[in-house]
C-alpha cells in the first residue's frame, strides 16, 4: 500500500478504507499509552496522527458528496479522547468519547458513494496504486491447448507429451476457482448493500438511539468525577491552629474522594486521614528514621515517591503526613493526574480528585 496516498489532499476513499484507517488511528493512540503513559507525550502522538484521521474523513466526505465542516465529527472525538488519556484519567469518560468516535465513523462510512470510480485498496485519485496490486492474474494465467487432428503423429505425440492436456485442464481448475471467488465476493458485496441501505432507511431513529447512549454514558461519567461529600468534608475551610510559642498559621483544606484530606498550611501539604486508634503518638520522623517503616514513603502507582517529614497519630483519631514545601507543588499535581496513592500501608484512589483539587484556589494555582 503506498503510504502517501494516507495523505493525498484530492483523492477519495471508500467506506471500507475510511473505516480501517480511522479506526487503526484511534487504536494507536489507545496503545501508545502504553509505550509513554498517559503523558504530555501523547499529543506528539497526536500530531502524527491527527493529519491521517482528518484526510480520511475529507476524502470520505468527497466521496459522499459532503460538505468538509462534517470533520468535526471525527476529529471533536479524537480530541476529546486525548484529553482524557492525558488529563482526567477517567475509564468511563474515556469510553463515552472512544463510543462517540466510533458512532461517527460509522455514520461517515455508511453514506453512499456519489460516483462511480474505480478504487484500488478502496482508494481513488492522484497516487498510483497499480504498482501494489497483487499479481495473481499472471500468476494463475495459463493457456489452453487445443489438440489438432492429425493421424497417428498427432496421436503419438499427445501419449508421449500429455502436458497440452494437463495445463488445459489446470486452466479449468482455475477458471472454476475464478468464478467461486467472484461468487463470494458479490454475495459478500450484496450482503454490505444490504446492510448500509437497512441503516440509511432507519438513519434517524438510529441517531437519535445513538446520541442518547451517548448522552447518557456523558452525564454518567461527569457525575462519576464529581466528589462524594464525607463526614469530614471541611473542604475549603479555614482551620485556625494556635501554637503555644507562634502566630496562628492558617490552614486550608480540601476533602479528596476516598476519604482522605489534603491541608495547606502556609506552603507546608498535610496529607490527613482516619483509620489509626489509640494515644496520640508519633509514627515516623525523617529527621531519626524511626518508626512506622510503611510511612517512610508517599507512593504514586506511577512509582514517584515522597518522603513525609513527620506522620503523627492525633488524639482525635486523624493520622497527619507532613511532607517538605519543597515538595508540594509537585505532589499536588501528582495528587491529581494520578490513578492512587498509598501511605502507612493504606491505598487511596485518586478518581476525581482534579475536580477536588480545582474547586479551591489555594489548591488550583498549583494545577
Amino acid at each position: 500500500m503506498q503510504l502517501k496516498s494516507f495523505l493525498c489532499l484530492v483523492g477519495l476513499d471508500n467506506s471500507k478504507r475510511f473505516a480501517s484507517t480511522s479506526g487503526l488511528t484511534y487504536l494507536a493512540l489507545l496503545l501508545s499509552v502504553a509505550l509513554v503513559g498517559p503523558t504530555a507525550a501523547l499529543y506528539f502522538v497526536a500530531l502524527l496522527l491527527a493529519p491521517v484521521l482528518a484526510l480520511t474523513t475529507l476524502r470520505r466526505l468527497r466521496d459522499s458528496g459532503k460538505g468538509p465542516q462534517l470533520l468535526a465529527l471525527t476529529l471533536l472525538p479524537f480530541l476529546l479522547v486525548l484529553v482524557t488519556l492525558v488529563h482526567i484519567h477517567s475509564v468511563m469518560l474515556l469510553l463515552t468519547f472512544v463510543l462517540a468516535a466510533a458512532l461517527a465513523v460509522g455514520y461517515l462510512a455508511i453514506l453512499p458513494a456519489v460516483t462511480s470510480v474505480n478504487y484500488v485498496q478502496g482508494y481513488s485519485g492522484p497516487v498510483d496504486m497499480r504498482s501494489v496490486q497483487p499479481a495473481t492474474a499472471k500468476a494463475n494465467h495459463r493457456v489452453r491447448v487445443e489438440p489438432t487432428l492429425g493421424g497417428e503423429d498427432v496421436a503419438a505425440n499427445l501419449s508421449d507429451n500429455p502436458e497440452p492436456i494437463h495445463r488445459s485442464e489446470q486452466s479449468e481448475q482455475t477458471r472454476d476457482t475464478s468464478i467461486d471467488q467472484r461468487r463470494v465476493r458479490d454475495r459478500n458485496a450484496f450482503d454490505a448493500s444490504q446492510l448500509q441501505k437497512v441503516l440509511l432507511t432507519n438513519k434517524k431513529p438510529l441517531l437519535i438511539t445513538a446520541a442518547s447512549l451517548v448522552v447518557v454514558m456523558l452525564v454518567t461519567s461527569i457525575w462519576s468525577l464529581i466528589p462524594e461529600s464525607t463526614p469530614d468534608d471541611e473542604s475549603a475551610e479555614q482551620i485556625q491552629t494556635e501554637p503555644a510559642t507562634k502566630p496562628q498559621a492558617t490552614r486550608v483544606l480540601t476533602a479528596m474522594p476516598d476519604g482522605f484530606s489534603l491541608v495547606l498550611e502556609d506552603e507546608v501539604l498535610i496529607m490527613r486521614w482516619l483509620g489509626e486508634t489509640g494515644a496520640a503518638e508519633q509514627l515516623w520522623s525523617l529527621a531519626t528514621a524511626k518508626g512506622d517503616k510503611t510511612c517512610s514513603g508517599l507512593r504514586f502507582n506511577n512509582g514517584t515517591e515522597y518522603r513525609p517529614m513527620v506522620v503523627d497519630l492525633l488524639a482525635d483519631s486523624a493520622t497527619e503526613a507532613r511532607f517538605s514545601p519543597l515538595d508540594t507543588e509537585a505532589i499536588i499535581i501528582d495528587m491529581a493526574r494520578r490513578g492512587n496513592v498509598s501511605v502507612c500501608g493504606y491505598n487511596f484512589s485518586l478518581k476525581g480528585s482534579q475536580a477536588a483539587l480545582g474547586k479551591v484556589a489555594e489548591f488550583r494555582r498549583y494545577l
